[in-house]
């Protein structure tokens, strides 16, 4: 979300447009930068899409060599990309809202290119997003990856759906630019979106990568890690920093 709501940042204050707000956070409901420079230029809604991907795609390169239980989240950030902007383009032509149908509805495109660029998103962003699977301790023949996450991704959402629910109305944004209710909508369908991506993830992760990962090239394989209890401190540091952070901002 920092990375797509800063390409949107990034090109507001190239057209000498300040940003009021650059509302970004970890939870499961949406981001904004306003104010919006010129909604009939292409790059305003380009550029959020395109400057997340590019960004996140050389932290991966750069980090690939180096892959590890304290590298993986930030190494997971371009199979998140990739897959959240595959399937947010999708979504947003089919309910005529969002940067892919609004630039649609700006050129007169054709909105076929956009499906297939979505389809190769998603594809790219599944198959390095379960390659980094091992990095959390479960094997591609471990079955409790069909719980764990689906679990890991309803526990986000259901910190995200409350938080939008009570802290929202009436914050600073909201007051402004009076976007309630456009945010908690918006974390309403997250825990049935999140929690079937989950599931999706995990069925691939365990029948199809599981038959062809002894066949992966080294170089694109991942060894399974062992972990253990105490690795947790790390994972729970930074969803720590990350809540405080967040509540910060919205409040």
């Amino acid at each position: 979300m920092f990375l797509h709501e800063a390409g949107h940042a990034l090109f507001n204050l190239s057209q000498g447009v300040p940003v009021y707000f650059l509302y970004v956070h970890p939870f499961s409901f949406s981001g904004y930068v306003r104010p919006m420079a010129d909604y009939y230029q292409i790059w305003q809604h380009a550029s959020g899409p395109v400057f997340e991907l590019l960004v996140s795609v050389v932290i991966f390169a750069l980090l690939w060599k180096h892959r590890s239980f304290y590298t993986l989240p930030f190494l997971m950030v371009f199979p998140w990309v990739a897959l959240h902007e595959g399937i947010g383009c999708l979504f947003d032509i089919l309910v005529h809202s969002g940067d892919e149908y609004n630039i649609i509805l700006i050129t007169g495109w054709s909105a076929t290119g956009f499906y297939v660029i979505s389809v190769i998103l998603i594809m790219v962003g599944i198959f390095s997003f379960i390659t980094l699977l091992p990095l959390m301790g479960l094997a591609p023949e471990d079955k409790k990856t069909l719980f764990v996450l689906p679990a890991g991704m309803l526990l986000y959402t259901a910190v995200g759906l409350p938080i939008a629910y009570l802290l929202i109305p009436g914050s600073p944004i909201d007051m402004r630019y009076h976007l309630a209710h456009e945010i908690i909508v918006s974390s309403y369908y997250r825990p049935l979106l999140m929690v079937s991506t989950g599931l999706l993830l995990a069925a691939i992760y365990v029948t199809l990568y599981h038959r062809v990962y002894q066949r992966i090239p080294p170089v694109l394989k991942t060894e399974t890690l062992n972990l253990s209890w105490r690795d947790f401190w790390y994972p729970g540091l930074l969803f720590t920093i990350s809540i405080v952070l967040g509540l910060i901002i919205i409040i």
